[in-house]
């Protein structure tokens, strides 16, 4: 019997060590990752874009204009310039030799594109008999009688919306800068208002524009990144997306403890905070600081990899 109370208390305090030190926290982070199509990363390619809208005015091609340049505006890589007709664009190219609107020397792109559209609405009637009642809530016993049938119709609205739009991408002298790339993408759904033909509209339009520059430009992907187990506090914070205030806090334990609190885990957190807050070279130093002390790490290694990805992609600071 004290042999097995011996045991036991050998053995649960392993138990608890297996426990919390195997136990991690994912978080979700976006990073940096390469266009999907292989080689066509146009940021190496061109500083301007100038959209060119060929239908100036027509409702379809504005709010596809609109569409590119909002997601082409978010992305950190190319400096977005004024739209113009193809008349416009002549004029331009003639005044301000092949630089319309650009002070700054740099290689220019012109994208261009043409839109199609389809769409219908079909429409279905449903008939079901229901029950009616009339209830008294007040009673205490039979608050609801039957008094009569019905017969309730229903109308239901099935809208298909399909959208086409090829896209070309070329330099001031008439070169293609990417093959051209064409989308068609749609929309479907039953139900019983019809929506505006505007919010169709921008919806699809949204979509290719997103699915296009993914193919041509670096973008931000989400996934899941693991939290090694440092400093109880700083990990809560970062869980909780206080990034700033965790590497603060880290950096104090670090400096009044002299050193005892530097370890791989800690220096591993820093980095990930500075990581969320798009400091990839502060991240990258803490990264490999905490590789030194953990050469064999997994999660720490997979960071350093994703760092040096993410740097590679990104042409300017984001």
């Amino acid at each position: 019997m004290k042999q097995n109370f011996l045991n036991n208390k050998i053995i649960f305090p392993l138990i608890m060590l297996m426990y919390f030190t195997g136990c991690t926290t994912k978080v979700a982070m976006r990073t940096w990752v390469p266009p999907q199509n292989t080689g066509q990363n146009i940021a190496a390619k061109a500083d301007y874009l100038i959209i060119v809208n060929s239908h100036k005015g027509e409702l379809l091609y504005d709010i596809m204009e609109d569409a590119l340049r909002e997601r082409f505006t978010e992305l950190p890589f190319l400096t977005v310039e004024g739209s113009f007709s193809p008349v416009e664009l002549s004029g331009q190219l003639k005044d301000f030799n092949l630089r319309p609107r650009i002070e700054m020397q740099g290689r220019v792109a012109f994208l261009r594109y043409e839109v199609k559209e389809n769409s219908e609405v079909l429409r279905s009637q449903s008939v079901r008999l229901v029950t009616l009642r009339r209830c008294n809530y007040l009673l205490e016993k039979n608050q609801c009688a039957v008094i009569g049938t019905a017969t309730l119709r229903e109308g239901l609205q099935k809208v298909n919306y399909v959208q086409s739009v090829s896209l070309s991408l070329k330099d001031a002298d008439g070169n293609q800068i990417v093959p051209d790339q064409s989308f068609e993408r749609g929309y479907s759904k039953s139900m019983k208002m019809v929506p505006d033909e505007i919010v169709l509209r921008k919806k699809v339009s949204n979509l290719i524009a997103r699915e296009y520059t993914k193919q041509i430009l670096p973008y931000r992907e989400s996934f899941d990144i693991v939290l090694l187990n440092g400093d109880s506090i700083a990990l809560e914070m970062i869980e909780k997306g206080a990034y700033s205030l965790a590497f603060k806090r880290l950096e104090k334990l670090i400096t009044r403890d002299a050193g005892t609190e530097k370890t791989a885990e800690n220096l591993y957190l820093q980095g990930v905070s500075l990581e969320f807050q798009s400091d990839l070279t502060g991240a990258s130093s803490f990264y490999n600081e905490a590789l030194l002390l953990d050469p064999g790490n997994e999660t720490i290694l997979e960071a350093v990899n994703r760092i040096k990805k993410a740097a590679l992609v990104s042409k300017k600071s984001v």
